[in-house]
């Protein structure tokens, strides 16, 4: 049992755990990208395998279910949820808007901000996904410079989806050994 209360409290920190790998997550204050659809099905169970670290990876399960406009997702019945969205980008890859069930400033709690990150995923299989993280040292000087809003919270805040883009190319480029592995379980199909 306090295994799994552990597990659960850490579970709204992967997105931001995957997010120190290289540098800081690109995130803004809310979602960028509108428009979503239920692109990986109605409801199922995420699968998010951390980038390895001395040979092993970390896992998290979300339960994830389509609410009108984005997806809900939770480790467990008790756990805070998360919520995201998941958008068609360049060739097979994917970007996902993943809104934090923790917020910024823990000192504001009523006020905090609940950060959004954003991940590419790309398809290798079905229902199998390479995640990297969308950070600002994907990108140039130029790009950062340009696009990069400082603030207490975080080093690059963007608020366009031409930001958003920008940073998703650069991560779409690299090459990244270190990735974090999605796997989609659809829910099992009624006889």
């Amino acid at each position: 049992m306090t295994q799994n209360r552990s597990r659960n409290a850490l579970a709204p920190l992967l997105a931001a755990l995957l997010c120190l790998v290289a540098s800081a997550c690109v995130s803004s204050t809310e979602p960028i990208l509108s428009d979503a659809r239920s692109i990986l099905g109605d409801r199922g169970r995420l699968h998010i395998f951390s980038a390895p670290k001395d040979g092993a990876r970390n896992v998290l399960r979300y339960n994830f279910q389509w609410r009108r406009d984005r997806y809900v997702a939770a480790t467990g019945p008790r756990a805070a949820p998360v919520e995201f969205t998941a958008h068609p980008f360049e060739g097979r890859d994917l970007v996902v808007q993943w809104k934090s069930a923790t917020k910024w400033s823990p000192k504001q709690k009523p006020r905090g901000l609940r950060p959004v990150t954003y991940f590419l995923l790309r398809k290798v299989a079905e229902g199998a996904f390479l995640m990297l993280p969308i950070t600002e040292g994907d990108a140039d000087d130029a790009t950062r410079d340009r696009f990069c809003i400082k603030s207490p919270e975080t080093t690059c805040r963007i608020s366009t989806p031409e930001q958003l883009f920008a940073f998703a190319r650069a991560a779409a480029e690299k090459e990244d050994p270190d990735a974090g592995v999605v796997v989609i379980e659809a829910p099992a199909k009624q006889p």
